[in-house]
């Protein structure tokens, strides 16, 4: 037993010392990829079309695109659509939808935004633990309701405004 270490340890240190044998090193990378980032593009606007002027009342896109007047408004002509969007991203992570900064303009001010995400069923825009989009992605549809003052003129347009905010968790 004696023998063999010595006989080891002689076999190392020629190693070590002998004139052949250099050190030689290679540096090595490591490569980690994250999960894709959220992509939201904007398709369409909401749009109620052209309603009555001059009557106060509130209008009603649905995200399935349908019109509803509470009062004596009356809804005239033009496109009624509801507002699309398209998210893609994460085929694992979740995601959290809001809808807020709501903001007036020309007497309309918006208000209660319903929203339904991946053909689901249309609920208020607060959406938490949504499924992930994935890589094809996911459509969301927003309705929301149009308190119109009533001081509007005859020719005239309103464009107000909302922020939808996305995110994964």
């Amino acid at each position: 037993m004696k023998r063999q270490k010595l006989i080891t340890l002689g076999g190392i240190l020629i190693l070590l010392f002998s004139p052949g044998a250099e050190a030689a090193s290679v540096s090595i990378s490591a490569n980690i990829g994250f999960d894709t980032p959220l992509s939201i593009t904007k398709k369409n606007d909401i749009s109620f079309g052209t309603v009555k002027a001059g009557v106060a009342d509130t209008y009603t896109m649905s995200p399935a695109g349908e019109l509803s007047v509470a009062g004596p408004g009356q809804w005239l002509s033009g496109t009624k659509s509801a507002g699309n969007i398209t998210i893609m991203g994460s085929t694992t992570q979740t995601l959290s939808i809001s809808v807020g900064n709501y903001t007036a303009n020309g007497g309309v001010t918006p208000a209660n935004a319903t929203c339904s995400y991946a053909g689901g069923t249309a609920q208020p825009c607060v959406l938490k633990g949504a499924t992930s989009p994935g890589n094809t992605g996911a459509t969301l549809l927003l309705g929301i309701d149009a308190v119109v003052d009533g001081n509007q003129t005859a020719g005239s347009t309103a464009t107000p405004s909302l922020t939808v905010t996305i995110v994964y968790g």
